[in-house]
């Protein structure tokens, strides 16, 4: 089962309120719903997209000025989503998928502005 953090830490994470595919069922956990939260560092505009029972997280970046896209990173089986910073000036994350062979970490900075390092390390 996916590891992901409450709906409350992201919600301070991204400092925004989500939209939720299933806004039908209040009683929905937000562990099973589809939520998206979109945001900016000034710099760069996010799409954040969390399926958490799933394991599933999207996040596109654009460039604020210019609209041009920087990065989309579409994962399907993360095990792990951890918030390593969460602060006014600083906020990132780490990622973590495990296959049969191989971890892969994917940290990524949000704000000041964005970075993503992906490191992978064969487990056998």
């Amino acid at each position: 089962m996916p590891k992901f953090p409450e709906e409350n830490d992201f919600l301070s994470l991204f400092e925004c309120e989500p939209t939720l595919l299933d806004t039908t069922s209040k009683d929905l956990p937000f562990y099973y719903n589809e939520t998206k939260y979109r945001f900016s560092n000034g710099e760069e505009d996010f799409i954040v997209k969390l399926s958490p029972s799933y394991g599933e997280v999207k996040i596109q970046v654009t460039q604020r000025i210019s609209n041009r896209l920087i990065s989309i990173l579409d994962l399907k089986r993360v095990k792990k989503f951890e918030i390593t910073a969460d602060k006014k000036e600083c906020a990132s994350i780490l990622l973590t998928v495990i296959n049969e062979d191989s971890q892969q970490s994917i940290e990524i900075d949000f704000k000041p502005y964005f970075k993503q390092i992906f490191k992978e390390k064969l487990t056998q």
